[in-house]
């Protein structure tokens, strides 16, 4: 017998642009099965992330914390900080829900401690071991492949229908993450380039070398960036054949029933590809980043209407208690919203915030020398900024300022503060305020172990993050 709580299943498609959805307007076949979700379900068109890349962003999806309220950052000890009270898996844990994690992204594990909460976690490289992985690179290599998405699906074929009712099930795919390899056939299906034999040999040595983004896309011209760029398309449509497939296995093991099931798809962050002669998703607080694809599919518990925004991340696990008629999250402050999934939605101010902590020292000289042919210095700055739904501050460690008027300039490229200095005014207030809260509320040091530095050095190594 089912229980009255529905399933929750969260998908994060890695790295994945919001302005590659077609459910966002995007003129290619990228996102089919998002999109079929989307015309059934909720859709919030501006969903900030409050981090431009994984670690952070992920905490704040599943706290309902500000990356130096939760700790997970770079410079803060790159795990979730002690003072943390609980995660979306711990809450749903606690009201009865069994918890099952599969993830692409090492990142997510019991030594970042964002793995706290789930009744059963995997890592592709679990399942991805000795001969298979090795086929499955010299396949991605050659040809064009998956970044063990496939394997997790199978794993969760053979898990699922052990799991009891009610479910919260967090999946991470990371195919859109650098480097793109698409399948041929799906990079073709986006309208992408044939690339000549020397084009694409040349392509294919360069996955091989493993030569980062900033090395890769940084330094190419407009006609390579535009190769990457339709090769990144090629990775939208791959995740969102992942997603089609892990439907056909919920509705399989009885997980997906209308009425008894809720599929949230997002992304942690999105990705630079040549835009401000930048690459990957660090050192940036730009719309390419921290913008991200956010829609809710349930029928007959979540409506099918467009939010217009700005949510933000921390506003999802109280959403998500409240569509379920639970108490608030412990330790998560009362400013959030709540009303993503149709609930009651508490007044706040229709603002959004994000962060980015800079490498350290020792993190930046690991990051130059994996990519030597980049200047990182001017990068290495703390940035801070807010958005309402037309401007956005952005401040950096320096003091400097740039507001953007996002409905004239969606590329912020022009800074307006010198013609709207009542919206700096505002936002600058409303920054400074949020700020204050954020350093009274540090998490402080995660108090890591050697055996623990190493592990999540490592887990980013993999990453290209150092």
């Amino acid at each position: 017998m089912r229980s009255s709580l529905p399933d929750v299943v969260l998908v994060v498609f890695d790295t994945a642009r919001w302005d590659r959805f077609g459910c966002y307007g995007y003129g290619r076949p990228t996102t089919p099965t998002t999109d079929s979700l989307a015309r059934d379900g909720t859709v919030v068109d501006v969903m900030i992330s409050n981090a431009p890349w994984t670690l952070p962003s992920h905490a704040s999806l599943f706290t309902g914390l500000y990356p130096s309220e939760h700790g997970a950052q770079w410079q803060m000890g790159r795990r979730l900080g002690p003072s943390v009270r609980s995660t979306m898996a711990e809450v749903l844990r606690g009201t009865g829900y069994e918890t099952v994690c599969a993830t692409s992204n090492g990142l997510i594990s019991a030594t970042t401690r964002l793995a706290r909460g789930f009744d059963r976690y995997v890592h592709r490289s679990q399942l991805d071991r000795g001969w298979r992985r090795r086929a499955r690179q010299l396949r991605r290599l050659l040809a064009g492949g998956d970044a063990g998405g496939r394997r997790l699906n199978g794993w969760l074929r053979e898990v699922l229908p052990r799991v009891r009712a009610p479910m919260f099930l967090f999946v991470n795919y990371l195919e859109c993450h650098w480097p793109y390899a698409p399948p041929r056939r799906l990079h073709r299906a986006v309208g992408g380039e044939r690339l000549s034999v020397s084009d694409d040999l040349r392509l294919r040595r360069m996955l091989a070398r493993r030569t980062g983004p900033w090395d890769a896309i940084a330094m190419a011209d407009e006609e390579l960036l535009a190769v990457y760029s339709s090769l990144y398309d090629g990775e939208h449509r791959n995740v969102d054949e992942l997603l089609d497939e892990l439907l056909d296995v919920l509705r399989a093991t009885g997980h997906l029933r209308e009425g008894e099931a809720v599929v949230i798809v997002t992304s942690d962050h999105g990705e630079h590809i040549g835009e401000h002669g930048l690459a990957d998703h660090q050192a940036s607080l730009d719309d390419h980043l921290i913008r991200v694809p956010f829609i809710a599919w349930g029928p007959g518990i979540v409506p099918s209407v467009r939010l217009g925004g700005p949510y933000e991340f921390v506003d999802v696990l109280p959403s998500v208690t409240s569509l379920l008629g639970l108490t608030w999250p412990d330790g998560v402050p009362g400013d959030r919203r709540t009303g993503l999934f149709g609930a009651a939605e508490r007044k706040v101010e229709d603002l959004a915030f994000a962060e980015w902590r800079a490498w350290a020292a020792e993190d930046l000289a690991r990051v130059s020398a994996r990519h030597p042919r980049y200047d990182f210095a001017p990068l290495a700055r703390d940035l801070r900024c807010v958005r309402d739904a037309r401007f956005k501050l952005v401040e950096a460690g320096d003091g400097s300022r740039s507001l953007f008027d996002l409905a004239e300039d969606p590329a912020e490229e022009r800074d307006v503060a010198a013609s709207h200095q009542a919206e700096l005014a505002r936002l600058g207030a409303a920054l400074h305020h949020r700020s204050t809260a954020w350093e009274e509320a540090a998490a402080g040091a995660a108090g890591l172990t050697g055996e623990q530095e190493a592990e999540i050095e490592r887990r980013l190594t993999e990453l290209g993050y150092l």
